[in-house]
């Protein structure tokens, strides 16, 4: 027998011998070096440890129907329309700091793209310790929309890692609007152009009627509008607010604000663009510049359907509000529904309608639609006032709408 084969059979009967007394854990490979290939394989002690693409799929169907990514709640928990749109706004706070995060990763990312020689000429105009800034930024703003998260979840009742896949950064970009229009010095000379209109308008409207008033202010926002109206004693003031980044924000800011000026967010140092010092990236907000204490009672929730009872108002005051609705029939009629008789209607907006709009109709077709309905509207009072909205002080855009404003009185 060729002495190449018995060492191959001696091999096999040692490896086997051995084979005998291993633990039966899996298959051996071994490379018998005989010019015969033989597969590599793979042992796992423990399969059902490892993760199952599948299984991980499945669950990430159930979430997408669900909308919850569970933590302490069980993977099937069924959430309403309104506890996901509550979950969809914490997430956005919650996850602020991933989101800014990545995009100053992406702003560094095309910097590094810079060809060498170039660097230096960008350092020397300080372009690149920016990256670093933002980041600290971003943390410092991290800790006080956690803190309205964690806030939202205490009093909505969702556990401390309940999320949803359903959240949006602009919730949080939409809030840092609202709070330099609403709550900070910097928005004053905004608020200057469109409130005093309404206010006057107001108080002339409701000269007639002795004792209280009820006033409703729908698209209530951060609620500046609505506690300027309830300064005045004589004003009830209801408010309403469908979006529920706004209505944790407000909540958080109004009962957990001790003075004025206590808090601080840094909201543009994401937005590189339009800047017209680089410092400008940087600006810090301080809010509430007073502290938000007048009697002003939200009702959280869609305009259409929260308010069953009709005739409950003797004004409702519209600020950038009409313009959202999906039906403008829907939101005229339900305004009209909820006057009194001879109940005073102030819009003050510009008609941005969405995509979702059913109708975008123009101002004359606005008030010939509201005419129709059952308003007098005081053609007099009709003018166009410039007000800008969201400028950031310094910067090199800014956003002016040709806002309509009338007054109209439910016949």
């Amino acid at each position: 027998m060729p002495r190449r084969i018995v060492r191959v059979l001696l091999l096999l009967i040692v490896v086997g011998g051995i084979g005998w007394y291993l633990p039966r854990s899996g298959p051996i490979s071994v490379n018998l070096n005989v010019n015969v290939p033989l597969p590599v394989t793979v042992h796992v002690d423990n399969p059902s440890a490892l993760p199952s693409y599948r299984q991980h799929e499945s669950q990430h169907e159930v979430q997408e129907v669900q909308g919850l990514v569970p933590a302490s709640s069980p993977p099937q928990k069924t959430l309403s329309s309104k506890q996901l749109s509550i979950l969809s706004s914490i997430t956005a706070f919650a996850r602020y700091l991933d989101n800014a995060l990545d995009k100053i990763a992406i702003r560094e990312e095309k910097f590094n793209l810079l060809p060498k020689h170039q660097k230096p000429l960008a350092e020397a105009v300080g372009y690149a310790s920016h990256f670093e800034d933002a980041r600290t930024r971003a943390r410092f703003n991290a800790k006080f929309l956690g803190n309205v998260a964690d806030y939202a979840r205490e009093t909505y009742g969702f556990g401390p890692e309940d999320e949803t896949n359903k959240a949006h950064w602009d919730y949080v970009f939409d809030f840092f609007g609202h709070i330099l229009r609403d709550w900070s010095e910097e928005g004053k000379h905004e608020r200057d152009t469109v409130f005093p209109p309404i206010l006057k308008a107001l108080k002339d409207g409701m000269a007639v009627i002795k004792g209280e008033k009820r006033v409703l202010v729908p698209g209530f926002g951060l609620g500046r509008l609505a506690h300027e109206i309830a300064n005045d004693k004589d004003y009830k003031v209801d408010a309403c607010e469908l979006d529920y980044g706004s209505v944790i924000a407000y909540n958080y800011l109004v009962n957990q604000t001790i003075t004025p000026f206590e808090h601080t967010l840094y909201p543009y140092l994401t937005n590189w663009q339009y800047q017209g010092t680089a410092k400008g990236r940087f600006d810090a907000v301080r809010f509430p510049d007073v502290l938000p204490t007048s009697p002003v009672h939200l009702i959280e929730g869609d305009f259409l359907t929260e308010f069953p009872e009709s005739e409950q108002y003797d004004a409702i005051v519209t600020l950038f509000f009409i313009d959202v609705s999906e039906n403008i029939i829907d939101f005229l009629s339900n305004i009209h529904r909820l006057l009194k008789p001879g109940g005073l209607w102030i819009n003050l907006g510009p008609l941005k309608w969405g995509s979702f709009s059913q109708m975008q109709l123009s101002a004359e077709e606005v008030l010939d639609l509201a005419e129709r309905l059952g308003f007098t509207v005081d053609h007099d009072s009709r003018r166009s006032i410039d007000a800008v909205y969201g400028h950031q002080v310094g910067s090199l855009l800014k956003f002016t709408y040709v806002t309509q404003f009338w007054t109209a009185h439910k016949n």
